[in-house]
């Protein structure tokens, strides 16, 4: 018994919170965990909005710090949006801090190309 109740709190560790992303493109775009990348065959250097969203979250936040290239983003919002432009990596991480006391730190990378 003992041993399937630590089998079960190890993998209750799976169920932690991920940072999911997506570059909003003219293609179908689809929610990532960890990185995403998309194409759009547009020839061109235009930035284009990239979404970081914190999901899985199992307690309540107290507040999330925003850092890399989500800087500046809402401490009361569990998503983030960005201008990023192509052809290069952009990290979002987000410090969640829950009401009890503990944190974790969750990133996701996003980039996209243009055929240019």
């Amino acid at each position: 018994i003992l041993t399937a109740l630590g089998l079960l709190m190890a993998s209750g560790s799976t169920m932690a919170a991920q940072m999911e992303c997506m570059v909003d493109t003219a293609n179908y775009d689809q929610w990532s965990t960890g990185e995403c990348s998309s194409f759009e065959y547009t020839l061109d250097r235009k930035p284009n909005n990239a979404i970081w969203r914190i999901v899985g979250i199992q307690k309540p936040v107290s507040s999330v710090i925003w850092s890399e290239r989500t800087t500046g983003c809402s401490t009361s919002a569990t998503s983030c949006t960005k201008a990023i432009p192509p052809y290069s990596y952009h990290v979002g991480k987000a410090t969640v801090l829950y009401t009890d006391g503990t944190y974790e730190i969750l990133q996701a990378t996003a980039q996209f190309e243009t055929g240019f």
